[in-house]
C-alpha cells in the first residue's frame, strides 16, 4: 500500500511539474436539468446574502448551488431571475391541507362539530399553498384516509401542492366527530385507533384539549406503542404534565391550564374562568413568566426538545373583533375556497359570544404577555416552529410571520424558523429546508427582499416544489379553473 501512495504521488508530481493536464476523466461533466440563475439566495441558517446566485435542478433535487457563472451544461430550461430573492420553499408547520369546511351535523340525534375532507376544497387549498411559495406542510390532524389520498395524488402528479406530514383523525371526546375525529374510551380502543393511524401512513398521534391526564397517558401509551409521535392542544392538562407524561410536541400559544399559574393567581383565574372564550387572554394577563413554574417549564422544553408550534394567528383572530377581515382582504379570499372562508366565519363568530368592549380591550393588552411568551421560549432554546392553523399556508402566512416579529424576533431567525428550522422539528431537516445539493428541489423566489419586510413574501414571483416549477400568474390560473 506505502509503494502504490508513493506512486501516485510521483506521478501526480510529474502532472504539476510538466503542466500536462489529467486524465480527462477529471474533467467535470456537462450539467443537465434546468438552471435558475441571477438571484440573491438568501440563506436563513448562515445569515447570508448572496448575489448573482444559481440552482441546478435535476430529478426532483438540487444537483449544484452557486454563485457567479453557472456551470456549463446541456440545460432544457434555464430562468434568468435577476433582481429576485431566492428561499428554500417555505413550510407551514400547522396547515390543515385536507380539511374540508367546518360544520354541525346530527349524529346519533346529536349536533356534531364535523370537518370532513372534500378533494375539490383540497385541490384547491393546495395550489394556493404554492401560490406563495409553501413547498411542505404538516397537517396537524384530520382524517387519515384523506390524508394518504392526498399523498398518492401529490406523488403521482394527479393534484399540485405541497408535500405533507400528517396527523391523523385527533382525538376528541364530542361534540366533535365524523372521520376527523375519534374517541376511544377502553385500552384496546385506543390501540385499535393508534394501529388505523399508523397504517394509513401518518406521522403524528394528535391529543386535543378537552381530554383529561388519564387520557392523555393512554394516548401517549397507545402512539408509542404503534411508532407515532405524539403533539397535543391541551387546556386543563398543563403543558409541564404533558413534558412528564411524554408528550413529543404542544401546539398553540395557548398553555392555558390553572397549574401553570403561581398561587394567588391560579385561584384568581378559576374563579373568572367561565364557558367562553375570554380564558384565551385571562391566562395570559395572570402568567409570570419569571416565576418558578414558567422557568421549570421553560426548561424541561428546552432540555427535552420539545417542539412549540405557536400558531399566534389564533390568538389573533380570537383576541381581536374585527381580525378575519384584517387578515382576509379582498384579494386575498381568493385563495380560500368560499365554503370553507364562510364556516370560519360563522366558526369565529361564535367565539366571540359574551366578548365586551371591555374584553376585546384586554385581549389587546394581553398580546404583549402572548409576544413575551414568544421571547422566552426562544430565548430558553425551546425548538419553535411557525404555522398559520389555517389550511396550508396561503395568504396568512407571512402574517403569522409578521407576529412573531411583533414578539421580537429577527427577521432571519423568523425566515429560519419558516425553513430549516421547521423541517427539522418534522424530522426532515436532510432532505428540505435548504438550497444545497443533495436537497429536495424547493425553492421559492419573490420579487422584493423579505428581510426588509415579511409582507414581501406576498410578492411570489416562482415557485418550485419537487423539481416541478409554476409562476404565481400560472398558479392563480389553476385555482381559478378549480373554481370553475
Amino acid at each position: 500500500m506505502m509503494i502504490r501512495s508513493r506512486l501516485l504521488g510521483a506521478v501526480a508530481g510529474l502532472v504539476l511539474a510538466t503542466g500536462l493536464p489529467a486524465c480527462a476523466a477529471s474533467q467535470p461533466e456537462p450539467m443537465t436539468g434546468e438552471l435558475y440563475f441571477g438571484f440573491t439566495r438568501l440563506d436563513p441558517v448562515a445569515r447570508t446574502a448572496i448575489e448573482d446566485s444559481y440552482v441546478v435542478v435535476e430529478d426532483g433535487l438540487i444537483r449544484a448551488a452557486g454563485s457567479g457563472t453557472p456551470p456549463a451544461g446541456s440545460y432544457s430550461a434555464s430562468y434568468d431571475l435577476t433582481g429576485r430573492y431566492g428561499l428554500p420553499g417555505l413550510i407551514d408547520a400547522h396547515g390543515h391541507i385536507t380539511a374540508g369546511p367546518h360544520a354541525v351535523e346530527v349524529i346519533d340525534g346529536s349536533p356534531t362539530v364535523t370537518i370532513e375532507s372534500r378533494d375539490d376544497v383540497v385541490r384547491y387549498h393546495a395550489l394556493a399553498s404554492l401560490a406563495f411559495g409553501v413547498t411542505t406542510v404538516r397537517n396537524p390532524g384530520g382524517d387519515p384516509q384523506a390524508g394518504a389520498r392526498y399523498d398518492a395524488n401529490i406523488a403521482s402528479g394527479e393534484w399540485l401542492g405541497p408535500d405533507a406530514v400528517h396527523a391523523g383523525a385527533v382525538i376528541q371526546p364530542p361534540p366533535f366527530g365524523g372521520n376527523a375525529f375519534a374517541y376511544p374510551t377502553t385500552p384496546e380502543e385506543w390501540d385499535a385507533e393508534a394501529a388505523r393511524q399508523a397504517e394509513l401512513g401518518v406521522t403524528y398521534f394528535k391529543l386535543y384539549h378537552a381530554l383529561t391526564e388519564e387520557e392523555l397517558a393512554e394516548g401517549v401509551r397507545a402512539a408509542d406503542a404503534h411508532g407515532l409521535e405524539v403533539i397535543a392542544h391541551l387546556d386543563q392538562v398543563s403543558w409541564m404534565r404533558a413534558v412528564e407524561i411524554g408528550v413529543d410536541g404542544l401546539l398553540h400559544a395557548l398553555p392555558t391550564s390553572a397549574d401553570l399559574l403561581e398561587p394567588g393567581a391560579r385561584e384568581q383565574y378559576l374563579a373568572s374562568r367561565g364557558p367562553n372564550s375570554k380564558f384565551y387572554y385571562q391566562w395570559f394577563e395572570l402568567a409570570d413568566f419569571d416565576g418558578p413554574l414558567m422557568q421549570n417549564l421553560f426548561r424541561e422544553l428546552a432540555e427535552r426538545q420539545i417542539e412549540v408550534d405557536l400558531t399566534l394567528l389564533v390568538n389573533f383572530l380570537v383576541y381581536r373583533r374585527d381580525a378575519f377581515n384584517e387578515l382576509y382582504g379582498p384579494d386575498d379570499r381568493f385563495y380560500v375556497h368560499p365554503e370553507a372562508l364562510a364556516a370560519t366565519m360563522s366558526f369565529l363568530g361564535a367565539s366571540g359570544v359574551g366578548w365586551t368592549d371591555e374584553d376585546y380591550a384586554r385581549a389587546d393588552a394581553a398580546m404583549q404577555q402572548l409576544f413575551a411568551f414568544v421571547r422566552h421560549l426562544d430565548a430558553a432554546g425551546v425548538p419553535l416552529m411557525v404555522g398559520t392553523d389555517g389550511p396550508g399556508g396561503g395568504s396568512i402566512y407571512w402574517q403569522e410571520l409578521q407576529l412573531h416579529a411583533d414578539a421580537g424576533l429577527d427577521p432571519w431567525r423568523i425566515l429560519e424558523l419558516a425553513t430549516s428550522g421547521n423541517a427539522q422539528g418534522m424530522g426532515l431537516g436532510e432532505t428540505t429546508g435548504r438550497i444545497e445539493a443533495g436537497f429536495e428541489a424547493d425553492l421559492a423566489f419573490f420579487n422584493a427582499d423579505p428581510r426588509l419586510d415579511l409582507e414581501n413574501l406576498r410578492q411570489l414571483d416562482r415557485v418550485v416544489s419537487n423539481g416541478r416549477t409554476f409562476t404565481r400568474t400560472e398558479l392563480d390560473n389553476l385555482i381559478e379553473e378549480e373554481m370553475n
